[in-house]
């Protein structure tokens, strides 16, 4: 397995200005047994299984497959039991940086995160200006925790 070191943080100004040609994703979680998450994504015409351990602070381990389009669109529709996301994902360089912003959809709608992945865990992380509070560590805002219990619930079920 691969090493994915990742930070995450919410976006708390406008960026639509950097946001150029966008991929749209739909993703979804296959039940586990809580030690790893299996994803199912189409971004495109490519479809992937990817296999991710629990995080260790901004580090986790990380194995992709290739899958064929049709099975992954069965899998979405029959495996991940509604556990579904979708959302857009552009690329912006900044400061040497690739940052993944990904705007979220359906009962996610008005969520907008942005990832950078590193080389090092320790890896300094100069940070623009359009990025919030960091959320690398906050369980509720992985993509798979966003599936099971969207934006739009939690705001429902505070109300």
């Amino acid at each position: 397995m691969a090493l994915e070191i990742e930070r995450r943080f919410l976006v708390r100004k406008d960026v639509r200005h950097l946001c150029r040609n966008g991929v749209r994703i739909l993703q979804g979680y296959l039940p586990s047994d809580g030690t790893n998450t299996v994803r199912v994504r189409i971004a495109e015409d490519c479809a992937t299984l990817t296999i991710k351990s629990r995080k260790r602070g901004a580090c986790r381990d990380e194995e992709e497959h290739p899958l064929a389009l049709d099975f992954a669109r069965q899998l979405l529709l029959h495996g991940c039991e509604g556990r579904v996301i979708e959302k857009t994902r552009y690329r912006h360089s900044q400061d040497g940086l690739c940052w993944e912003i990904d705007v979220f959809h359906g009962e996610n709608d008005g969520l907008v995160i942005a990832e950078v992945e590193l080389d090092a865990p320790d890896q300094a992380v100069p940070l623009p200006d359009w990025i919030g509070a960091e959320v690398t560590t906050l369980r509720a805002y992985g993509n798979s925790a966003l599936s099971r219990a969207p934006i739009r619930r939690r705001s429902a079920a505070a109300a």
